[in-house]
């Protein structure tokens, strides 16, 4: 580029010397010669006397005027031509960066995705019978990320890509695809021993220490192989193959590889079509309520109804929430779903006794969420339904998650009326500091506890009954059976009870039946006789 302008520059430079040497040539000529032709012939007086000094004064003056008219311009195209190739080069250069740019990561320096995925078509299009390619993702990345900060990640992410570099040869190539992610193609003819082996290498090379961070920690890597054609001769397939066994490399034993396996892929999109169909449920709402009876002990009657959700599937039927519950949590609608269920129950419950409460459990998310108390009251109000007959249940995890949230949204519920009962007690990891810096009116006895076979079974339960009773919160029971637990629960204390001895979730149409049901007649008639029934060994 620069020979380039300097040619310009030199070639600029003769023609302005030329056009200068022309324009006194031709002052001479007509000063000397062309005058004395041209004006008597024009009828013009010539003086042929007319001094040769000033003949020759007007040569310079023209010619001086010629330079200062050419050289001006000149100096400024001259300019002008420095200027443009100046931005010329500049323009080459970014044209230059912006390539390597599309195609190269700009952190590690590798190939990008797009030229990834350029290659693989290249390689499955020239030769379908050899290609395989693997998908690498840091197990430990994120922690390293947290713990040291980005600046400190990168540097690892820059650590790991040299190490990968290693690897590449004729044939094989690398390339980081994502955040923590890299990929290998390899588009030579190997065994599939010889691309186990390569996978172990990889593990073992990007498992070792970290010079990146301040103490000694390594990333650790799960591998994910497929192959072409057996398992895809596509290369999004064929990449989406090698993610998915990625994922089981992850999920069954991280710092490992795998190749992938057709029955685990089947497995995995059948999952993503039960997560698809579970957001389309929720939309369509398909989910309904179900009420299962929450019994005062000491009354010896039904005083509220904890709402539980079944989904009406279209072809599998009444799903219980074992069945999608987890799904649910993974496609992130469990907070429609909940309102959902609150919604649909208030309509409902409106109608009942006004003594008659609904209990509902929400997720730590929502507890997580300063807009949710107030998203409840509006769905309250709309419904007609009044706070003070509403129970939010929450468990013990989601205290944990954000605390100073969760503080000031159960404070929030409180101050609305709403009471608060944490879920599955002495399941999680809240202790007596949780229990009375936060608004907390009641706690569930989780059912483990009840159905616990130990001699020590009722000290822990009575345990608990104490310390609910010193708190001033009431206790409920879950997971009650039988008669004799019931009964011990009652003598021992405990407030509330709920279980399949008092009742199954049932559906709207079904919980008149409930409050006239033997089983709570026969526990009514067995507490009004003063009968005693022995409780694991109590």
């Amino acid at each position: 580029m620069e020979d380039r302008s300097s040619k310009l520059q030199w070639r600029l430079a003769f023609w302005l010397f030329i056009s200068l040497l022309s324009v006194a040539a031709l002052a001479t000529l007509w000063e000397f010669k062309l005058e004395s032709i041209v004006l008597p012939w024009l009828g013009i007086a010539y003086d042929a006397d007319f001094e040769t000094a000033e003949r020759w004064r007007f040569v310079l003056t023209s010619t001086a005027f010629a330079i200062l008219s050419i050289m001006i311009p000149g100096w400024i195209i001259r300019k002008l031509l420095v200027s443009l190739s100046q931005s010329y080069a500049e323009i080459v250069q970014a044209r230059r960066e912006t390539l390597r740019l599309a195609r190269h990561d700009e952190l590690t320096g590798l190939h990008n995705r797009r030229v990834f995925m350029e290659q693989l078509t290249q390689a499955l299009r020239v030769n379908q019978t050899c290609a395989a390619v693997m998908i690498i993702d840091l197990d430990k990345f994120k922690p390293i990320n947290d713990t040291y900060g980005h600046a400190t990640g990168d540097d690892v992410l820059c650590e790991l890509a040299d190490r990968l570099r290693q690897f590449r040869r004729e044939g094989i190539s690398v390339a980081r695809i994502g955040g923590d992610e890299f990929a290998v193609l390899i588009a030579i003819t190997l065994t599939q021993d010889e691309l186990a082996l390569l996978a172990s290498d990889i593990c073992a090379a990007l498992s070792l220490p970290l010079a990146a961070t301040p103490q000694q920690t390594s990333a650790g890597v799960s591998i994910g192989i497929a192959l072409a054609p057996q398992d895809a001769n596509e290369p999004d397939l064929l990449l989406k193959c090698a993610d998915t066994a990625m994922y089981h490399s992850k999920n069954t034993a991280r710092g490992a590889y795998r190749f992938y396996d057709p029955a685990y892929g089947e497995a995995v999109h059948a999952r993503e079509r039960f997560e698809r169909e579970i957001v389309e449920a929720v939309r369509k709402e398909q989910f309904v309520p179900y009420f299962q009876p929450i019994v005062d002990l000491h009354r010896q009657v039904i005083s509220g109804f904890e709402i539980l959700a079944r989904w009406q599937h279209p072809s599998r039927g009444l799903l219980m929430p074992a069945d999608f519950i987890a799904a649910v949590e993974r496609t992130g609608v469990m907070p429609e779903l909940t309102e959902m269920m609150l919604r649909q129950s208030c309509r409902i419950a409106v109608n009942w006794s006004p003594e008659l409460t609904l209990a509902i459990n929400v997720s730590a998310s929502m507890i997580d969420d300063l807009d949710f108390p107030d998203r409840i009251r509006r769905q309250l109000q709309e419904e007609g339904f009044p706070c003070s007959r509403l129970e939010i249940e929450i468990t013990e995890d989601a205290l944990i998650a954000n605390l100073n949230n969760a503080k000031a949204n159960l404070s929030k519920f409180r101050a609305m009326g709403i009471s608060v009962s944490l879920d599955d007690f002495g399941t999680g990891y809240s202790g007596l500091y949780h229990l009375t810096q936060l608004s907390i009116d009641k706690i569930k006895i989780d059912r483990s506890f009840i159905a616990l076979e130990s001699p020590n079974k009722n000290q822990m339960v009575d345990a608990i009954l104490a310390m609910g009773k010193s708190l001033e919160m009431q206790v409920t029971a879950e997971g009650i059976e039988k008669m004799d637990v019931a009964q011990w629960l009652t003598i021992h204390g405990c407030d509330f009870a709920q279980g399949y001895f008092f009742g199954k979730p049932v559906p709207a149409e079904s919980v008149p039946q409930l409050f006239d049901s033997a089983a709570l007649r026969e526990f009514s008639d067995v507490m009004k006789e003063g009968l005693t029934i022995r409780f694991g060994g109590a």
